[in-house]
């Protein structure tokens, strides 16, 4: 009779060694994975003062201020000096606005955004400009007076809101440090400010409650 193949024995020692080499494998597998994904890039938390000083937040204050200013206009029923001192520092703010804007902020963004955009924003700011010229040499009372105040709101309203729907989230996606041309935009208008008082040119030194952020 034939003798049967014989089968050597299984070694048990290799055996459980099979498993730890798999076991091995997959965490090599996983650490893998673990590395490949990408990290979450953490940012740098800005702090208060820093998010105060960006660009878009000082002309955010600005819009602000005048957008009340208005307001107050709209609640003014008497033709009297208040009316007067009012519309002289709406006329200051927007002086003041579109001058750091046309200096500083624009000429930094031009390059980025569409030109149309850009030029409609100056159309705006001339068509502003010339009302207030107007508006300098009126007083209360005057035929088109109000009317005048009310037309320049408008304008101001819709330019606000073009800037801040439109411009400001185009800006936002710039390579550009709005920190520090933020900055500068308060330091450019505290120089017009104290350049017009020195000169008397503009009434915002009789205005108290006005604030230059």
């Amino acid at each position: 009779m034939p003798s049967r193949p014989s089968h050597p024995r299984s070694n048990g020692s290799a055996a459980a060694a099979h498993p730890r080499r798999k076991r091995a494998g997959a965490g090599g597998r996983a650490a893998a994975e673990r590395a490949s994904v990408p990290r979450a890039r953490t940012e740098r938390p800005v702090s208060p003062r820093a998010a105060a000083d960006n660009a878009l937040a000082v002309l955010r204050a600005d819009h602000e201020r005048v957008t009340e200013l208005f307001a107050r206009f709209e609640r003014l029923k008497s033709n009297g000096p208040q009316k007067a001192q009012l519309v002289e520092r709406i006329c200051d703010e927007l002086e003041l606005h579109t001058r750091i804007e046309e200096e500083l902020f624009y000429p930094s963004i031009r390059p980025s955004l569409d030109a149309d955009l850009m030029d409609e924003a100056q159309v705006e700011h001339d068509s502003a400009k010339a009302l207030i010229e107007q508006l300098r040499g009126m007083k209360p009372g005057d035929t088109l007076y109000d009317a005048k105040v009310t037309v320049l709101g408008e304008y101001v309203r819709h330019h606000v809101q073009e800037e801040q729907d439109e411009m400001f989230p185009k800006v936002e996606k710039i390579d550009l440090d709005l920190v520090a041309l933020g900055r500068a935009l308060k330091t450019r208008k505290r120089q017009l400010k104290g350049e017009t008082e020195a000169q008397g040119l503009l009434g915002l030194g009789a205005f108290p409650g006005m604030m230059i952020p």
